[in-house]
């Protein structure tokens, strides 16, 4: 994508949302105030709210590229959040302030966009019920739990840690509670602070118990939904497996790849992982037209194809991959992989044949539709992918050769502009290089050949006997 058209696309998301935190705001001061209506009040939670969400949330907006993939990743936000304030208010004016269930919000946030934008929902659920109430100790009550449990979620891989998030947010605010009763006098039962305490762990429950719903529906997932389906066991791979075994064997490898160099650059390898599993699965309506799916070179289709019907056959594993990707309800960012890993590249292979017969065509004929990779997990795995399959072409592959594949696939890529929009450094891509290279001579490492015990040794014959 040219500068231009970036500009372009800024602008107009820049338009389309611009009133978003005045309707958030205001929503979110009228459900504080619905059961004790004061114009004043509310005109006071309104411009709070205001001054938080564009002096911080809009800043995380703006730079997060997470939030910016799709735009339903912002309008999950806002409906997540809204309803974290209507849920929050019912259940303090119902229940009291031990009942409210201010985590869960954040937490699902967290978990489902980033850390930034759990926090920053929780400062603002936080701040705007406390200003309501004119109690600032309530305040240092709820905020703490949101921080805790949020940053105890960064970058979370398993069940177990949100659930550990939950129990040390209800250790904090238990504390918390403590902490101020020699100046507020709660007045609480033991009831009162075993619910407390228990508050945040069961939310952290409910949580877990309604990701999975969240995930399938929203196709936002997180990255332990990421891992769940980067498993074999997925009716996907095991339909990829059975018809495009090649193509299912290189996504693995791509896989190992991806995630190793992710790890390396603190970037997602669980998300680098998932996308590489899926990114080839468009080949399953078409697999005899993909070389990994050859028992023999001579196989080929393309042989007896024009480079045009070859080219649109490619592109269409493309569609065909993003078809499939949304009937099995794949995340979202798993779906924009497909097109991406082959970004706006130029079968070379194709197009070269199709100049033999016309001198005249056009190379524009022969790109692939794109985007361009835009994310620095989306730019590891058109990088991985090529690697791998140009690996493939080595006759008798040494280290050395293969690492001359890798610096070359690197520069090229690089100069092609494919990786401009990934935001990947020149450090960074020096380090995916080496990260590549060491896993191709973990994989060619030769398993250790033991000795045979000769049966003429006197204490295999006594051992043996």
């Amino acid at each position: 994508m040219s500068q231009s058209k970036r500009s372009e696309t800024d602008k107009f998301l820049d338009e389309s949302f611009i009133y978003d935190g005045i309707v958030i705001a205001l929503i979110i001061s009228v459900v504080n105030n619905i059961y004790d209506l004061s114009i004043l009040g509310l005109a006071n939670e309104f411009i709070l709210i205001l001054i938080v969400w564009y002096g911080i949330v809009e800043h995380f907006i703006r730079s997060s590229k997470t939030m910016n993939i799709d735009t339903r990743y912002r309008l999950f936000f806002y409906a997540t959040f809204l309803i974290g304030s209507v849920l929050n208010t019912f259940i303090y004016k119902a229940y009291g302030i031990t009942f409210i269930p201010i985590i869960i919000v954040p937490m699902i946030i967290t978990l489902l966009i980033d850390y930034e934008f759990g926090a920053s929902a929780g400062l603002i659920l936080s701040l705007s019920t406390a200003f309501h109430y004119r109690d600032f100790f309530m305040f240092l009550q709820l905020f703490p739990q949101v921080f805790i449990s949020t940053y105890l979620l960064k970058n979370v891989r398993s069940r177990m840690q949100v659930t550990k998030a939950g129990l040390i947010s209800g250790i904090v605010s238990l504390g918390m509670i403590l902490l101020q009763e020699p100046v507020r006098h709660f007045y609480f039962s033991s009831r009162d602070y075993l619910i407390l305490f228990l508050n945040p762990l069961v939310s952290s429950i409910i949580v877990l118990g309604i990701l999975p719903y969240i995930e399938v529906s929203t196709r936002i997932y997180s990255n332990i939904g990421l891992a769940e389906i980067s498993t074999p066991n997925h009716p996907l791979l095991k339909l990829l497996i059975v018809h495009a075994p090649g193509t299912y064997y290189h996504s693995m490898r791509v896989a190992e790849l991806a995630e190793h160099a992710a790890e390396n650059i603190q970037a997602n390898s669980v998300l680098a992982r998932a996308c590489a599993y899926y990114h080839d699965v468009g080949k399953i309506r078409n697999p005899e037209y993909f070389i990994e799916n050859l028992k023999t070179p001579d196989d080929n289709p393309h042989n007896e194809l024009s480079p045009d019907i070859s080219r649109s056959i490619l592109i269409n594993h493309i569609k065909d991959g993003i078809e499939i990707a949304k009937k099995y309800r794949l995340p979202i960012q798993v779906e924009m992989a497909i097109p991406q890993h082959h970004g706006t590249r130029v079968q070379k292979y194709f197009y070269t044949k199709a100049l033999e017969i016309d001198p005249n065509t056009k190379i524009e004929d022969f790109k692939y539709p794109g985007p361009r990779p835009k994310t620095k997990e989306m730019g590891i795995l058109m990088l991985a992918d090529v690697v791998e399959a140009s690996s493939k072409s080595l006759k008798q592959p040494t280290i050395d050769s293969l690492k001359r594949v890798i610096q070359n696939t690197v520069i090229e890529l690089f100069e092609e502009g494919e990786l401009d929009e990934t935001g990947l450094s020149v450090d960074e891509l020096k380090i995916i290089m080496d990260s590549f290279a060491k896993v191709f001579e973990t994989l060619s490492n030769q398993r250790i050949e033991y000795p045979t015990v000769a049966e003429k040794n006197e204490d295999y014959k006594l051992i043996n006997k």
